[in-house]
């Protein structure tokens, strides 16, 4: 293993484990009708469906970059979330530190650069991408 793996993997870690916080309640205990009034006030049609996409990606898709399975494909949906989130929701916050506005853009900018760069490069050799990939080639 290479220390590009090792890095790989604590950027898979670090999306991943914050995905899932913030996807866990969207979920838990109720299921997401919460947050589709939220996604409603957005002006998005089909709230419900939006809601549950989002809760999806979040939760199931940082389990899946934790450990690694269809990194490429979920970075993929990841960086279309924070496009979204970014630009519709957050750029008008400002930078939350700076303004005092709660959070602002910069932690869902953060995420899409992150969630490109795993999009590009994929889950490294510490991951199931690779195991499953290995397995193949035997």
């Amino acid at each position: 293993m290479t220390l590009r793996d090792w890095a790989l993997l604590i950027l898979r870690l670090g999306i991943g484990l914050t995905f899932i916080v913030h996807g866990y309640p969207k979920i838990f205990p109720s299921g997401p009708g919460g947050f589709a009034g939220f996604v409603h006030s957005l002006g998005f049609p089909g709230p419900l469906f939006f809601a549950w996409v989002v809760a999806i990606v979040e939760f199931f898709g940082g389990i899946a970059m934790v450990i690694g399975f269809l990194v490429r494909v979920v970075g993929i949906l990841m960086v279309i979330e924070m496009i979204v989130t970014t630009v519709r929701v957050k750029m008008a916050r400002g930078v939350g530190f700076i303004e005092m506005q709660g959070t602002g853009w910069e932690l869902d900018f953060l995420l899409l650069c992150v969630a490109a760069a795993l999009a590009l490069t994929g889950a490294g050799a510490v991951s199931l991408d690779a195991a499953l990939r290995s397995r193949r080639a035997s």
